[in-house]
């Protein structure tokens, strides 16, 4: 990869970065500045993603003693001591840092990109309108009913969770940032009953696929792909022009590629997994769907 490629490629994941940052923000967490980390932690809530230390923007490298106390800190405020970065804006070497502080792999979040401008003189198909299948419609949440319907499918053990991001949902907030446009919600019926549901979260012009949910007897490629194809066309028409998401799975990957998205770094969170965490008291905060399973 060329210089001016890595230039770009490090603003992209800036820009995923401070979208999520900014997210974990709007949703309660409070950061602290320690040294060269931002601590960021919730009040209320114990979930790993609204709980971690993280290397702070522009910092090209981290050392080892800021990264302690800023895991101390978390201790102290009775949470789980975990370092969560992008893995393309640091060297191999951080990862070796964090193991010396005892910490371990806790998972890794691959993430996949769509830039309707093209990234590397490469620019990827249009989105086009999705040909919705014999009896399927969709539409976007508007009102309060369809908030209600919304989280209906979401917690509902019939229903498939494809894609779940490192951006918690909120129970409770959502009539708010569809007003303020910070938020699209999708809902898809089939012969008039709900059989999936998509959120993209938008802050300025980048987007994230915060939530994809089938029902476990209309998951198909092709219902997946028009899914897809929604919640990329709700944050484009908001005017996104970065939307990411994250690729669990390897055949979602294969559909987002389909669409023009491309694989680009990961997410990682490192922790001591034999720390445990003050319980959660805020059960508006979800991090997984009540409900579902994989």
């Amino acid at each position: 990869m060329d210089s001016d490629a890595v230039r770009e490629t490090h603003r992209i994941l800036r820009r995923i970065q401070q979208h999520l940052f900014q997210a974990h923000v709007n949703l309660g967490a409070q950061k602290e500045i320690i040294g060269l980390v931002d601590v960021f932690h919730h009040p209320t809530s114990a979930l790993s993603n609204l709980n971690y230390v993280t290397p702070r923007q522009n910092t090209a490298w981290v050392p080892s003693k800021d990264i302690a106390r800023g895991l101390e800190h978390l201790r102290e405020l009775e949470r789980v001591p975990r370092v969560q970065y992008i893995e393309g804006l640091f060297p191999p070497l951080f990862a070796k840092t964090l193991h010396k502080l005892e910490l371990r792999a806790e998972y890794e979040m691959p993430l996949i990109v769509y830039k309707p401008d093209g990234f590397n003189g490469i620019i990827p198909p249009p989105i086009a309108e999705p040909t919705l299948p014999d009896g399927v419609k969709a539409e976007h949440v508007k009102d309060h009913r369809g908030v209600e319907t919304w989280w209906y499918v979401w917690r509902n053990a019939y229903y498939d969770v494809l894609t779940l991001g490192v951006e918690p949902l909120f129970v409770g907030r959502d009539m708010a940032a569809l007003k303020m446009g910070q938020q699209a919600d999708i809902l898809v019926y089939r012969q008039g009953f709900p059989v999936g549901v998509a959120r993209v979260s938008i802050l300025e012009q980048t987007g994230h696929i915060v939530a994809l949910a089938l029902m476990k007897e209309a998951r198909t490629p092709q219902m997946t792909r028009v899914l897809l194809a929604l919640a990329t066309q709700a944050a484009l028409s908001r005017g996104c022009n970065l939307i990411f998401a994250p690729g669990e799975a390897e055949d979602d990957r294969r559909l987002c590629r389909e669409l023009g998205f491309v694989d680009f770094s990961s997410i990682v969170c490192y922790s001591a997994l034999t720390e445990k965490a003050h319980e959660a008291a805020d059960d508006e905060i979800l991090g997984q769907p009540v409900l579902s399973f994989r």
